[in-house]
């Protein structure tokens, strides 16, 4: 389903690129959906996993628009130049932004590695992708905003995409 259609009054989690489509401005959907948890039309929810994941994004796509990276491998040639990360700032700024969105933060809980492998074994999912649907679980919610269509093979939950992608 398009994003678009999420219901108002829904609760959702949001994986990590909904907030980089909305950053990178590759995605009106995604800043319409985001501006939508802002208003408290939807009740969102994301992970401290998440956070960080888009955290690492933000600042390799920084540093490639500074051209102090090239896009080939940012994030290898950062951790080999510390003093070029030192140099980023926007990205903390894109991230604290997310914080006053009405968007509740799920801490990891403490079994999370077990529950997950069972969607890395049955799925053959990567390790982040299958925290997504612990932290849905937590947060008691079946719908999740993300453009990943692995997503699409988990028969509990409901897949909400942006459909205007420019990337």
């Amino acid at each position: 389903m398009k994003l678009t259609e999420l219901p108002e009054g829904e609760t959702v989690f949001i994986d990590a690129n909904i907030f980089i489509y909305h950053f990178a401005g590759a995605s009106e959907e995604c800043k319409e959906f985001l501006k939508n948890c802002a208003q408290k039309r939807v009740t969102a929810f994301t992970a401290t996993t998440v956070l960080m994941e888009v955290c690492h994004r933000l600042m390799a796509i920084e540093a490639v628009k500074l051209t102090l990276v090239k896009p080939r491998q940012p994030s290898s040639y950062l951790q080999k130049n510390p003093n070029l990360v030192k140099k980023l700032s926007v990205y903390y700024a894109q991230i604290t932004n997310i914080l006053s969105w009405n968007i509740q933060i799920i801490p990891p809980p403490a079994d999370i590695l077990i529950k997950s492998q069972i969607y890395r074994q049955r799925f053959g999912m990567l390790t982040n992708d299958s925290l997504i649907p612990v932290y849905m679980e937590e947060a008691n919610t079946i719908n999740l905003a993300s453009a990943d269509k692995l997503f699409l093979t988990l028969p509990t939950l409901r897949l909400y995409s942006p459909s205007d992608i420019q990337i």
